[in-house]
């Protein structure tokens, strides 16, 4: 190494957030006469085919640069970012792709930070945790990351792009969650994702699960991923040196919107934030959304082998007891009255006429709302029930659970209830305390014991703060610990019935069209091998799913798709559909497990629909388990899960149009090697591509399906 100007450490902090060309490519960090390091600290590169991540631990910071090298990208160049201060930092382990730096501060935290370049990867990942070291509990609005000084050009031809919520759940206004560089560092954020409020509200920060930045040939994918507590991966400024701002991203956050607002750390022990990841990927958007969908695959977040979920009829569509005014569907006269054995017998001959595999029973079965206790008295025993519904209809048995969040708790025990501050009992369960755990599990085990096969966790939402030191959890209890006391309970079911098939709505927000929680938590194998819920909520769009189509809160599912291969579950009205089966289709691409319910008074709607299930029955491994691509958001291609075929679906919701197609083989998971015919649309064949030509009527679908020639 040449000899080093010698640098004071403000000076070299300066340079580094200030300098045109970054010192750290030129010299290592000298330590001041005071530091109780070693004389000299060396430089340490980590380095693959795409990145180099060149790090220099010092008294004060972690100095980076980090450069895409095939672009020659600067993503960043600096000192890291600690929001409680700069701790010292000391190397505690060093190899090739792997480095782990151990600080403290002077209000005793204790930092592990760990940065990983693996040789062979397109990604860059870095992991950190505190440890509070005092006697005393800490509370810290946390917030770290690399920061990238802006300058003119800096990354001005990007756009940054949420993930999975490029439209998010509760827009209709035909907005997209795009935004450049400047928008990131200079304007608030509007959205409505995590409030179920119009006007939407307005944040500081930029957050989500992940950000796809691309110019449209280069792109970069932040993400975040923590499997024991909630975060996202957030974009937000730092002021530098001289007036110059930052663009902080990736290391951790707990952001000031979410519902707990802090990070408590008890005395003596430790919080892990959770990996944060830096995908490179070539191309546009779509190919971003790619990435993280992969990503998410290989953190077991991604469909189960052999999926094949049962097609549910609805009974709650055409049945009188659910729209009866006054909170009349509780009432065991009307129960009586509207939900008789012979009533879902009804409904089961419905559901085998439409090509069902399942018959769904929403608000009804059971004793009371939400009691989860099936009743004997209406509907004679759950396993004489499951086995005249497989004899004589072929059907499987799915039922409506509603946990804490919305049921009457009047067949639970006091002892389930919550508590106020006040210590007066609460007209709502705990959805937090041991017992009301410990009675739901026991309850949906005598089901799952009948022969159910499905159940829906409904009325997750978080109702507040419970003061009862006898349930077992903190004193108040937290959000968080009824987030993971709801996972708790899908793992409990499937600790000893791993067949039942479970859905899980939004484990704050209920059933909405909010989406607090990470899509991935809860989900996937635990430590002890037990797996976590099946399938996500589709974002309550069971109501309106025609008029959702044209006002755009159906197009979530598009982008989630894009992102995302953990199947969503979700049952829609036919009375809504048009001759055309438009919405039928539409959900039957973008909803791997899909439901419906409800008899059209259009004998053409209803010929439609029944041909549409025809054929969707003969094809519905595309749908459950295939592999979904995007060409745009109303063209849709599912690779077959195990054959070189494909199926396209495309939609129209204006008038009468002729739509031309470019498809290339090899870009939707196909053998490029191979000549393909197609069914539904004219094709031709130009160097490598093929151009298919069809009419799509007005407010209608076609299908083009996929096959070697």
């Amino acid at each position: 190494m040449p000899n080093m100007p010698e640098l004071n450490r403000k000076d070299f902090l300066q340079s580094l957030a200030l300098g045109g060309s970054s010192l750290l490519a030129q010299t290592a960090i000298m330590p001041a006469a005071n530091d109780e390091l070693s004389s000299e600290i060396k430089t340490m590169t980590l380095k693959s085919d795409q990145f180099e991540l060149i790090l220099q631990a010092g008294k004060d910071a972690i100095a980076c640069r980090l450069q895409h090298l095939p672009s020659g990208t600067l993503l960043a160049d600096g000192p890291y970012s600690y929001s409680f201060g700069n701790p010292s930092f000391i190397v505690v382990s060093q190899d090739a792709s792997l480095v782990t730096f151990k600080g403290a501060t002077r209000t005793g935290l204790e930092i592990v930070h760990t940065f990983r370049v693996p040789a062979k990867s397109p990604w860059i990942e870095e992991e950190i945790s505190i440890r509070n070291t005092t006697s005393h509990p800490v509370s810290e609005t946390f917030r770290c990351g690399f920061t990238l000084p802006v300058r003119s050009g800096t990354l001005s031809d990007y756009i940054f792009t949420a993930v999975p919520f490029r439209r998010q759940t509760r827009d209709e206004r035909h907005t997209y969650d795009d935004y450049s560089l400047d928008q990131i560092l200079y304007q608030k954020r509007r959205g409505n994702l995590r409030e179920d409020s119009l006007p939407p509200r307005v944040y500081e920060n930029y957050f989500s699960e992940g950000w796809a930045a691309t110019n449209g040939t280069t792109g970069f994918l932040f993400s975040k991923y923590n499997a024991l507590a909630r975060e996202w991966s957030i974009l937000d400024r730092i002021p530098l040196e001289q007036g110059l701002t930052g663009l902080r991203w990736g290391g951790a956050g707990v952001d000031a919107s979410d519902c707990e607002g802090f990070c408590v750390i008890p005395a003596g022990e430790a919080h892990s934030f959770g990996s944060s990841r830096l995908t490179y990927f070539p191309g546009d958007l779509t190919q971003g959304y790619y990435a993280f969908r992969a990503e998410m695959e290989s953190r077991g977040h991604g469909l189960p082998a052999g999926f094949d979920p049962p097609i549910h009829w609805n009974e709650l569509y055409d049945n009188k007891l659910w729209f009866l005014p006054d909170n009349g569907q509780d009432k065991p006269e009307n129960r009586a009255k509207y939900y008789s054995l012979d009533d879902m017998k009804g409904e089961a001959a419905k559901a085998k006429a439409m090509c069902c595999e399942a018959l769904y029973c929403d608000p009804g079965w059971d004793t009371n709302f939400g009691s989860k206790i099936w009743d004997d008295a209406r509907l004679g025993n759950v396993s004489e029930f499951v086995a005249t519904m497989k004899t004589d209809y072929g059907l499987k048995v799915s039922l409506h659970t509603p946990l804490s969040g919305w049921n009457n708790p009047i067949s639970y025990a006091p002892e389930c209830l919550r508590l106020d501050d006040k210590g007066r009992k609460m007209s709502t369960c705990c959805g937090a305390s041991e017992q009301y755990v410990d009675e739901t599990s026991r309850r949906l085990h005598v089901l799952a014991e009948g022969g159910v096969t499905f159940f829906m966790f409904d009325g997750t939402a978080y109702l507040g703060e419970c003061w009862d030191p006898k349930h077992g959890h903190s004193v108040p209890s937290t959000c968080g610990e009824h987030i993971d006391a709801t996972n708790r309970l899908a793992r409990l079911v499937h600790k000893k019935y791993p067949h039942v098939a479970i859905e899980m709505h939004d484990q704050v927000a209920g059933g909405s069209h909010v989406r607090y929680v990470p899509l991935y938590y809860g989900h996937g194998v635990d430590a002890s091998g037990v797996n976590g819920f099946d399938t996500v909520w589709a974002f309550e769009l069971m109501s309106a799913p025609l008029r959702d189509i044209y006002n755009g809160l159906a197009m979530p599912l598009y982008y989630y798709n894009l992102a995302y291969s953990l199947p969503l579950y979700l049952h829609v009205d036919l009375r809504e559909d048009n001759e055309q089966a438009l919405m039928l289709w539409w959900y039957a691409s973008t909803c791997r497990h899909l439901g419906f319910g409800g008899t059209h008074e259009n004998p053409k709607v209803r010929e439609a629909q029944l041909a549409t299930m025809n054929t969707y029955r003969r094809i519905k491994p595309f749908y459950a388990a295939g592999v979904f691509y995007g060409i745009d958001e109303w063209t849709h291609v599912h690779r077959h899960p195990d054959q070189n075929s494909a199926v396209i679906n495309c939609f129209n919701i204006n008038e009468a149009v002729n739509k031309e197609i470019a498809f290339d083989p090899a870009a939707f998971g196909l053998d490029a090697a191979r000549a393909y015919k197609f069914t539904g649309a004219e094709a031709t064949l130009s160097g490598g591509t093929y151009r298919l030509k069809l009419a799509l009527l007005a407010h209608g679908h076609s299908l083009i399906e996929v096959v070697e020639a």
